[in-house]
């Protein structure tokens, strides 16, 4: 009975509504909405940190290569063994091949037996880097890239071994005086290659827009016959190691290089750098310019076409973005009109000024100084002034007065180190579209690791940030 009267006891409270809470918070929501998107449309200051680097204002062209190139054309006709490999040195009688007229040699060369040879570290690390390059570079669709390859791979190892077997022809010759061998030697020096595209004739007359229609190499490799004619070409042979590369140019190009003697190139086979003589001309309307190279043209003995990085100018020191920079305005002030004064002894002048009596007084105007140039003038703020002004020296000077109306503009950045933006005279020795190099400065401008405004539009200096 007890429990029943409690539960009878119980009186239900009816709740009261209030609409002003639901209205809140739809209220704080749409204002939370509003901030969101107002960040979204508003551009946020970025820093930037200065760091050491080096600024280049480089192209890359590719280029054609000239050379003192000779074709030299068989004198009879048969079976072909060659005794030297592409890119050996010659000299005058040297054996380059022979010609069999009737292609009794091999059988000859195979009854003779050949020669014990083991291959040394160096022959060993040849073939593996024949090997490495063809399996970096290898293609299914590209069936020339194998015919390369064993190309590539025979004349390695016909350098390894051709001491040998121009020893065993010889050991034939000596042993058959009826022999139909011929042995053909070489009637000048140079370097030989056994590969042509039909440009060896080509020379700096004879360049023209359709030149550079299309630069691949289109090499045919002469020493994949075993039987040649009269008159076919036998091999190639470069006489000096004097060689070119001829690079069309833009207008803007054509006119960085027309006063230049030489300009430093890198070629991107191999990261190669030189610097070689420089020569433009024009044909037909079109720039061209003329690289000329005195050393390392047998690297290069397979290539026709090669890319050709031209560095037309190099800085280093501070890299800056050029979105950084801004100029700021400034009266110059002789170094006798700075002097120190205030609480802090802060630098800053003598500002001639008048109280409501006309009594002249000389007034200390705290003004920092941003740069001193090489004649001693100070630059100072010219926000802190009106033209006209006039400012008083120290003792020292005699007192004498000088009317504020010389201005100038300086180059430089926002630096925030500190947490708000202080303007730092900077002095740019390059800068292209994007970067600009300055050197350090530790006494005005910036150094190594200091943080600068990336978009000054956005702030005022001496703003907090």
């Amino acid at each position: 009975m007890a429990g029943k009267n409690t539960r009878n006891n119980i009186i239900k409270m009816k709740k009261r509504q209030n609409p002003w809470t639901g209205i809140m918070l739809i209220l704080f929501s749409v204002y939370i909405i509003v901030l969101f998107v107002q960040s979204l449309n508003q551009d946020n200051i970025s820093i930037y940190e200065v760091t050491q680097n080096k600024l280049a204002d480089d192209d890359t062209i590719r280029g054609v290569i000239l050379r003192d190139e000779h074709l030299i054309k068989a004198k009879s006709s048969g079976y072909i063994n060659y005794y030297v490999g592409e890119g050996a040195r010659i000299g005058v009688n040297t054996t380059i091949y022979s010609v069999d007229r009737t292609g009794g040699f091999n059988d000859s060369l195979a009854k003779e037996g050949a020669d014990n040879y083991s291959l040394s570290d160096e022959d060993t690390k040849t073939i593996r880097a024949d090997i490495a390059e063809y399996r970096a570079s290898f293609n299914f669709s590209d069936y020339s890239g194998i015919t390369n390859f064993r190309y590539n791979l025979d004349n390695s190892l016909l350098k390894m071994t051709t001491n040998g077997l121009l020893k065993r022809a010889k050991r034939i010759l000596k042993n058959d005086s009826s022999s139909s061998l011929k042995m053909i030697k070489s009637g000048k020096t140079g370097i030989i290659s056994f590969c042509s595209d039909g440009l060896e004739k080509l020379d700096i007359d004879s360049i023209n827009q359709k030149t550079f229609s299309d630069t691949t190499d289109k090499w045919k490799q002469l020493r994949q016959k075993k039987e040649i004619s009269k008159g076919d070409t036998a091999y190639k042979l470069i006489t000096s190691d004097n060689w070119s590369i001829v690079i069309p140019l833009t207008k803007k190009q054509y006119k960085k290089l027309y006063d230049k003697d030489s300009i430093d190139v890198v070629i991107k086979k191999d990261n190669n750098k030189f610097t070689p003589s420089v020569t433009t001309f024009t044909e037909k309307s079109k720039y061209y310019a003329k690289l000329e190279f005195t050393k390392d043209m047998i690297n290069y003995i397979d290539n026709r076409y090669l890319d050709i990085q031209l560095e037309f100018n190099e800085a280093a020191g501070l890299k800056i973005p050029v979105s950084s920079i801004i100029k700021k305005k400034f009266y110059m002030v002789p170094e006798e009109y700075i002097t120190n004064g205030g609480d802090d002894g802060s630098t800053g002048v003598m500002l001639k000024t008048y109280d409501k009596h006309g009594n002249q007084h000389n007034t200390f105007k705290k003004a920092k100084v941003y740069y001193k140039d090489e004649k001693n003038r100070c630059y100072i703020d010219a926000r802190l002034f009106s033209v006209g002004d006039i400012i008083v020296a120290d003792v020292s000077a005699n007192g004498s007065e000088l009317s504020l109306t010389r201005t100038a503009r300086l180059d430089g950045v926002y630096y925030c180190n500190n947490g708000y933006c202080t303007f730092k005279r900077i002095d740019i020795t390059y800068s292209n579209s994007e970067y600009a190099i300055v050197p350090e400065d530790a006494i005005y401008g910036l150094q190594i690791y200091d943080h600068i405004i990336l978009n000054p539009n956005l702030v005022k200096e001496d703003e907090i940030i």
